[in-house]
């Protein structure tokens, strides 16, 4: 006995460590293969963060766990991420693995996948992930023997669930999260029951473009009566609940070939008008609790038919409310007389012919009274529509019948008689005589506060309405600071309103401020950031950039502007008037007029976001006259990076520019590419305080050159790669001359030539200076040119010593012929040393002259004195070589006439 128990022991214990060890030896390999042949099956890239084996976690269950999944589409789907699960669980009979009825699944578990599926509008798939398989031999087929292979699930369940379904040959759209569902059974038998448990929350769903359900919640417990053989699905005992709605489902669903054939009814045993309020997001998320709800309510639901594609079947949808009500218990007032009539249906066929119609919709709300029809059909290819609306509104008594959020606050009147009838295809077309549209609209003392945005406030607005033209007879708006006024006449409005259509139209505007600054904050760029911003803390979210302002690709408006005041950015601009036109994208300006900098400018050009609405264009010819240099800088970004000397000065200008550039997403020029040409005058400018000046003073010890003051200036300049450049222009400090030339770097580098011309007497052979102006504008060097001035100066010296000794001089020799060359010697010899001497001296005096100015002049002045010596010392000798030649040539004219 002791050793079969020890022989026992011995064989558990190899087994155990068996499985154990057998999982962990093979892990990677398994992981290998298992990837290697799912990627040579699909035509798709499967992957997986770490695949587990365990023989002991579920015994005698072996389990397989993958963790990080992802499938991937290519070719058509390439990036699309058809499948990606946290964690996928297989739990398999171990001893189905060694019998011959197949393997005996008894659980799947997908944890928080992540679900996409889409079809195209040619029908193609992107769950079709399975490569085309060989033809079969179908001789060995048939000779082979029946295959027991049989795959038993038991257990199915999806917990968190991610689901997206797409199809684009109908327009349907359907996503919900998180979605958990669990379903048993024994799929591999001809027929069995199937027990579901479904719960999915965030429900929407669109079809063909309308949006039928948003983030809804709905559940169904059912068994269902399954023949898989015949791929038939039969309802028996079973619950489905969409919001608060319960209700029972009967019938059935077959799949026959590529269509799914139905006969399914939904009925209510007991509706309550409050649960048609929980399909409204409005009320379903708000206080539902306490919602009190009284009324006749009925709703049936019926489908009958195939839906194979773009095919439908006929259905139904229909729902009446006879005398309904609510009331919030935390509120004194209750909405009352709600009658409603509504059908949505479909004969059978294509989605377009579905009808939606509501026959009837009214309701008493605080004293005020709305009742309103309407009806469409053809809904993808013509709708033809018709609608009314009549009541009266007071939205101050909105917040009596309904719970507002904190902080939101709603007071004035809308008054309203509309009526509406036609075809899209007519508006399109513009054939008005074919629509029926008549009524009035009026909105008074509306006001409207809701937190963290400005406050708006409408005093009034009444609009009339034809097929032709929407006429706005007044029009006055004030959002937070700004106001706004207008009147006019709108064409195209019902294309519009319907299809976001071209709005054509004149108005004529006036305002006595827009900030713009508090309107651009306030308006998200799209609903994405919005929903960002909305995850962010408030501060952060209040620190997020301002967005550029878009302008509206379908608008054609041209707009008569009185504006008396608009801010933006740090710019206030003032007396604005001209004409201005909104029209694909882009807004243009007409000789505007308008007070900018302190002076008076005009301007037209283009602002325009139709290529990219992140980064406008903008192209603009302007001029300005008697602008502030000061307000200038301080208002204008670009300034204050490409001719910061603007803030060191005083005085004003007068400007005409020419330019185009790019912005960014806060609608600050991108500089690298604003190019522009133009002219910059002024009559009294006065600059100090510039550091280049300052440098150049302390180098030539001359306070004069510290200040700046120029009377009729006139700089003529381009802009291009970031870069401003200056023609040469002539610039007075004190009694100094200053002519410069030169350029300006977005990176604020410098690099400009001066010529600085001293008073005569100040700098002696130095009276005129090149200088180069480099590095930065708080960090100048500064060279001096002097090797241009020096070679002057020796020039104009000996030349003058030279005309002293011979110009003019032709009677300078006697008669006696060596009397004459004695004298042409000496005069010669004589006439070099004065000429060294007078060399000499000045050197001196320029050396003691320019000693004054600093070491740099000094050392400039003995550079040209030592330069004038050497020059006199050549030219002496040239002078008694020359004397020789003379001699040389008076003897030969003696002894020529001796002879004779």
């Amino acid at each position: 006995m002791k050793r079969f128990l020890k022989i026992t022991a011995t064989v558990v214990a190899v087994v155990l460590v068996v499985a154990i060890v057998t999982p962990l030896l093979l892990r990677g390999k398994i992981g290998d293969i298992v990837k290697r042949e799912a990627n040579a099956m699909l035509a798709a890239r499967l992957d997986f963060e770490k695949l587990d084996i365990s023989l002991l976690r579920n015994f005698p269950n072996a389990s397989l766990n993958l963790k990080g999944l992802t499938l991937v589409g290519t070719d058509r789907f390439e990036g699309d991420t058809i499948v990606a699960a946290r964690r996928i669980t297989v739990v398999v009979n171990l001893m189905s693995l060694v019998g011959d009825e197949g393997f005996e699944v008894r659980k799947i578990i997908l944890a928080s996948p992540a679900l996409h599926a889409h079809k195209l509008a040619d029908g193609a798939v992107n769950w079709d992930v399975m490569k085309p398989s060989e033809p079969a031999d179908t001789t060995a087929a048939e000779e082979s023997a029946p295959s027991s292979f049989r795959l038993s699930v038991r257990d199915f369940r999806l917990t968190d669930a991610v689901i997206r379904y797409e199809d684009d040959s109908t327009g349907m759209e359907l996503r919900t999260a998180p979605l958990s569902l669990r379903l048993s059974g024994d799929m591999s038998a001809e027929s069995t029951q199937l027990d579901l448990d479904l719960l999915a929350g965030g429900v929407d769903f669109t079809q063909g473009g309308v949006p039928l359900l948003h983030d809804a919640e709905l559940a169904l417990d059912a068994e269902i009566d399954a023949d898989l053989a015949e791929g038939r699905f039969t309802f028996s005992r079973n619950t489905l609940r969409l919001n608060a709605i319960e209700m029972r489902l009967d019938g059935w669903v077959q799949q026959v070939g590529d269509a799914l054939a139905m006969d399914v009814s939904a009925g209510c045993s007991e509706v309550r008008f409050k649960d048609l309020l929980s399909l409204i997001p409005a009320f379903y998320k708000h206080e539902f609790r306490s919602l009190a709800a009284s009324g006749e309510l009925s709703m049936e639901l019926w489908a009958r038919g195939q839906m194979h594609g773009a095919q439908l079947p006929a259905f139904e949808l229909k729902t009446e409310v006879h005398n309904g009500s609510f009331q919030y218990s935390s509120l004194p007032k209750a909405v009352t007389d709600i009658n409603i009539a509504a059908k949505v249906s479909n004969a059978g066929g294509e989605l377009d012919k579905t009808e939606v119609e509501i026959s009837e919709f009214g309701l008493k709300m605080a004293g005020n009274s709305l009742s309103a029809t309407g009806y469409a059909t053809n809904l993808m290819s013509d709708p033809t529509f018709r609608a009314t609306l009549s009541g009266r509104v007071d939205l101050g008594a909105i917040r009596e019948v309904y719970p507002l959020e904190k902080g939101i606050d709603l007071a004035g009147r809308i008054a309203a008689s509309l009526k509406l009838s036609g075809r899209m295809s007519d508006v399109e077309s513009g054939r008005y005589e074919r629509i029926s549209a008549s009524g009035s609209l009026v909105v008074e003392q509306l006001g409207l506060h809701v937190p963290q945005l400005p406050e708006v406030f409408i005093r009034r607005a009444a609009a009339t309405i034809s097929p032709q033209a929407m006429t706005l007879g007044e029009f006055g708006v004030k959002v937070g600071g700004s106001d706004l006024s207008a009147t006019g006449q709108l064409t195209g409005y019902l294309g519009y309103l319907m299809r976001g259509e071209q709005l054509a139209g004149r108005l004529y505007v006036k305002s006595d401020l827009l900030d713009l600054n508090e309107i651009r904050a306030a308006v998200p760029a799209d609903a994405e950031a919005e929903s960002a911003d909305a995850e962010k803390p408030a501060e952060e979210a209040a620190a997020a950039p301002a967005q550029a302002i878009v302008v509206p690709k379908n608008l054609n408006l041209s707009l008569n502007a009185e504006l008396k005041k608009v801010l933006f950015e740090k710019m206030v601009i003032t007396d604005i008037a001209g004409e201005m036109s909104v029209a694909g994208g882009t807004l243009s300006l007409d000789r505007l007029g308008l007070q900018l900098f302190g002076g008076k400018a005009s301007a037209s050009g283009r602002y325009s976001t139709a290529a990219d609405p992140a980064h406008p264009t903008l192209s603009l010819a302007a001029s300005i006259a008697k602008a502030s240099f000061p307000r200038t800088f301080e208002e204008i970004e670009a300034v204050r990076q490409l001719a910061p000397i603007f803030e060191k000065a005083s005085g004003d200008y007068s400007l005409s520019i020419d330019m185009r550039t790019t912005l960014d997403a806060a609608m600050s020029p991108d500089l690298m590419s604003l190019t522009a040409q133009g002219e910059i005058s002024s009559e009294n400018v006065s600059v100090e305080g510039v550091e280049v000046f300052d440098k150049l003073a302390d180098l030539l010890k001359n306070d004069k050159l510290r200040r700046i003051e120029a009377r009729d200036l006139k700089i003529r300049f381009s802009i291009k790669d970031g870069r401003v450049t200056t023609e040469p222009f002539d610039l007075k400090m004190g009694d100094v001359n200053v002519n410069m030339s030169g350029t300006t770097g977005l990176d604020r580098t410098i690099d400009y030539t001066a010529k600085v011309t001293l008073p005569a007497g100040v700098g002696g052979v130095l009276g005129a200076v090149n200088v180069g102006i480099g590095g930065t504008f708080t960090s100048p060097k500064i060279t001096l040119g002097v090797q241009e001035t020096v070679e002057q100066v020796v020039s104009n010296v000996v030349s003058e010593q030279i005309d002293n000794l011979t110009g003019g001089r032709g009677g300078l020799l006697s008669d006696d012929t060596q009397t004459r060359a004695a004298a042409l010697r000496e005069e010669a010899q004589r006439a070099g040393e004065k000429l060294v001497e007078a060399a000499e001296t000045q050197r001196q005096k320029l050396v003691d002259a320019a000693a004054k100015k600093g070491a740099l002049a000094k050392i400039a002045a003995e550079a040209a004195g030592d330069a004038l010596v050497d020059e006199a010392k050549k030219q002496s000798k040239a002078l008694l070589e020359e004397a020789e030649k003379q001699i040389q040539k008076l003897t030969q004219e003696a002894e020529s006439g001796a002879q004779q």
